[in-house]
C-alpha cells in the first residue's frame, strides 16, 4: 500500500470538477485517485486489463489506496488489503483499452451502482484519458477533467464514442447504454 498526502494538482482537478457541478469528498482523495490512475493507464492499455482497488482513510488522516487488481477487459474486483483503513472512502479502476464496441469513456451504469451499493465514491480513468468521479451518495458521474489529462491508448481515436456529457445520472447512463 502507497500512503498519499494531498497537493496542488488535487486542488487544480477539484476546480475543474466543480464546473462539472459535483464536489469530490476531499482533494486529497481525488490526488490519491489521479496518481494511481496515472500510473495504472498504461500497463492497462498495454495489456487490455482492467485495473481497480480502494482508496481509505488512515487513523493520521491520510489517504491509502490498497494494493490494485488485476481484472479482465471488461471488469474488475478488488481484493486489495482494507484492514489499514478507518474506512474505505472511495473505489477506483480503469477501463482497460480502446475498444471501438464499448462506451468506456464514459462509467457504466455497473460502475455507478457498485459505488452506490457500497457506500463509496469512485474514479474511472478511460482509454481516452477522462477522469470521472463518481458520488456514490448521489448517484452521480461527474468529468473531473477531459481528454488526454490522464494519458491516453494510442489507438483511441476521439470522437468514437459519440457525444460525452460532463455529468450523467443513473438513469442517464442506462440510456446511453440502452441506445437512447
Amino acid at each position: 500500500m502507497k500512503q498519499f498526502t494531498s497537493g496542488g494538482v488535487a486542488c487544480a482537478l477539484l476546480a475543474v470538477g466543480l464546473a462539472g457541478g459535483a464536489l469530490a469528498q476531499d482533494p486529497a482523495e481525488l490526488e490519491v485517485a489521479r496518481e494511481i490512475l496515472m500510473d495504472l493507464q498504461p500497463r492497462s492499455f498495454a495489456e487490455n486489463r482492467e485495473y481497480c482497488g480502494y482508496i481509505g482513510l488512515l487513523p493520521d488522516g491520510g489517504y491509502m489506496a490498497t494494493e490494485v487488481t488485476r481484472g479482465d477487459a471488461w471488469s474488475c474486483l478488488s481484493r486489495g488489503d482494507e484492514s489499514r483503513f478507518l474506512e474505505v472512502t472511495a473505489s477506483f479502476h480503469t477501463h482497460a483499452a480502446f475498444d471501438s464496441g464499448a462506451d468506456s469513456e464514459v462509467p457504466s451504469s455497473t460502475d455507478l451502482l457498485g459505488d452506490m451499493e457500497e457506500g463509496v465514491n469512485g474514479y474511472v480513468a478511460t482509454p481516452g484519458g477522462r477522469l470521472w468521479y463518481i458520488d456514490g451518495e448521489e448517484g452521480l458521474a461527474v468529468l473531473v477533467c477531459g481528454l488526454g489529462c490522464m494519458g491516453q491508448d494510442p489507438d483511441f481515436i476521439a470522437g468514437d464514442a459519440g457525444p460525452i456529457e460532463a455529468r450523467y445520472t443513473l438513469d442517464d447512463l442506462l440510456r446511453r447504454e440502452a441506445g437512447d
